[in-house]
């Protein structure tokens, strides 16, 4: 998918002003009705979709970014709005501060894997905390548009590490909801995790502590098991629990997916 060309210069706003969260979707909404490929959808339709996603927990990450998204049904095309707010948006944030740069997402319904995709490579841009800070300083739309236009070039980002990071194990037994976890992760801006296919390991795996009670012994078995490892950053770790639950309801009770963090003590490469 080729990013430089679904983003347009009409989608671009440094002087955008929002009085809380449903007035800066709103207005969002209005950004993104600049593009002719939703000159037939109405501004509120774009509005309770961002809204709906939302309600799912914030897409407001942090460090001032919120990557807000959805997917509309008859949308044939990717469009994204780029808006800067210098006073900031209270935007239910991870961090709790204000929000700064907003980078909306619209989709198509039925193409999932490309929203994701599209996600995945937002989310790596706006890792690099110089871009986001150049972001912030355009001047003119224009200057916002070519920033954001010349980092999707260069294909160049500053992924950073730091001490805080835990390992995230989840046990996914339902196939069906692995693309709703993919997309939780991405749009916490973690794009490198261990894919294990479990399907015919059940049994050597149950043996082992680590593991051991999240295999089903009744004899009903599921032949898709899969378990996914996760180097994350601790501060991330009850936002996603949260945005998992939020789609699927207490762990608890879900018989679809188990979730462990452990400590890391040892790290390299």
């Amino acid at each position: 998918m080729d990013l430089a060309k679904i983003i347009k210069l009409e989608c671009c706003d440094i002087d955008f002003k929002a009085q809380d969260k449903n007035d800066a979707l709103l207005k969002l909404a209005a950004l993104l009705k600049h593009n002719d490929s939703l000159k037939d959808t109405s501004q509120e339709k774009i509005f309770r979709s961002l809204k709906e996603r939302e309600e799912m927990g914030s897409t407001g990450f942090g460090k001032g970014i919120a990557i807000p998204h959805c997917r509309l049904e008859g949308l044939n095309e990717f469009v994204i709005g780029l808006a800067v707010c210098s006073k900031g948006v209270n935007f239910d944030s991870l961090d709790r501060k204000k929000t700064k740069l907003f980078v909306t997402i619209v989709g198509p319904l039925e193409d999932r894997s490309g929203h994701l995709q599209l996600l995945a490579k937002v989310s790596l841009i706006l890792k690099d905390n110089i871009v986001v800070e150049n972001l912030l300083k355009a001047k003119t739309k224009i200057g916002l548009y070519e920033e954001f236009f010349r980092n999707i070039q260069n294909g160049s980002t500053e992924i950073q590490k730091n001490g805080n990071d835990k390992l995230m194990i989840l046990i996914v037994k339902d196939e069906d909801i692995m693309e709703d976890i993919t997309e939780i992760f991405i749009e916490f801006g973690i794009q490198e995790s261990t894919i294990i296919d479990t399907q015919q390991m059940e049994n050597l795996l149950s043996k082992v502590p680590l593991f051991m009670g999240f295999f089903n012994f009744t004899g009903d078995k599921n032949p898709f098991s899969k378990v996914v490892l996760i180097r994350i950053n601790q501060g991330y770790i009850n936002a996603i629990i949260k945005s998992i639950e939020a789609i699927f309801g207490d762990l608890n009770s879900f018989s679809g997916l188990s979730l462990m963090v452990l400590d890391l003590l040892t790290y390299k490469g």
